[in-house]
């Protein structure tokens, strides 16, 4: 169970989240329909963004290395070097957000970050331009994801095409680990660690990454506990198919950061 609350007495943030959005109840083909997007009004490398169906701009792809850099240089945030690294044995490794241990290059989407550094973002980002961001809700993230399907996956139904509109946990993910226990798609993506933001096919909103590369945190509590936070939209090393549906969510301390989760913005 989530619940949308407002975390502001928590822990002094503007992440206020609204009310629950419905999903449309028309199916529209992932690449059709697309949604004109704009920038952040004076903000020179920030987000793009996209509109949803109930009012609110959100992020037309995932926030990127770069964009995660603008906002550590011109604010000096600190993160630590306890992001928990996946690797052939158990997490034992540690990186950061500029070394997760893996390649990445400025326009692959952000990891290493906890739902505090999120909020720390996006609070930022209010401040640069005078409009009101935050994290999108659980119930905006997935009207975003669906873009008005009604299907169990953004595509469709057929979960065997993943490879061709996400960067799951693939042949290539199987190589690098092979002592991985789990059962793993057969499909070639074309990565083994994360993807470019714009890699995959959008949604008919024009959303990309709407699964699959990273976790998104979003502003929602887990089962009322907002010291835990929900997260969804699977990612590179996520095999099972229910994290690839539209209603897939998992969740964790807001403090968590690791080397699967990243976010999206949304503003008001």
């Amino acid at each position: 169970m989530f619940i949308s609350v407002s975390r502001q007495a928590l822990f002094g943030g503007r992440a206020a989240v609204g009310l629950c959005a419905l999903l449309l109840a028309f199916a529209v083909p992932p690449t059709e329909g697309l949604a004109q997007s704009e920038n952040a009004a004076g903000c020179t490398g920030c987000p793009e963004l996209v509109p949803l169906p109930s009012g609110p701009y959100i992020g037309k792809y995932l926030v990127t290395v770069d964009e995660f850099a603008a906002f550590v240089e011109a604010t000096g945030h600190e993160t630590d070097d306890r992001c928990t690294q996946i690797t052939t044995s158990p997490m034992e490794h540690f990186g950061n957000w500029r070394d997760p241990g893996f390649q990445q290059e400025g326009n692959h989407p952000v990891v290493c970050v906890s739902w505090l550094d999120a909020t720390a973002y996006v609070d930022w980002l209010s401040d640069t331009t005078g409009e009101p961001f935050r994290l999108p809700t659980i119930e905006e993230s997935q009207e975003a994801a669906a873009a008005g399907s009604q299907a169990t996956y953004f595509w469709g139904e057929d979960v065997s095409q993943v490879c061709r509109y996400a960067n799951v946990a693939d042949v290539n993910f199987k190589a690098a680990f092979p002592d991985d226990p789990r059962q793993i798609p057969t499909c070639d993506d074309g990565y083994t660690y994360t993807s470019p933001v714009d890699a995959f096919p959008p949604n008919a909103l024009g959303v990309h990454d709407a699964i699959g590369n990273v976790w998104q945190w979003t502003n929602s509590c887990l089962a009322g506990d907002c010291a835990n936070a929900v997260f969804r939209g699977g990612g590179w090393t996520v095999p099972n198919p229910k994290y690839f549906a539209l209603d897939g969510t998992f969740g964790d301390r807001v403090v968590l950061r690791n080397t699967v989760i990243g976010f999206r913005v949304l503003r008001d």
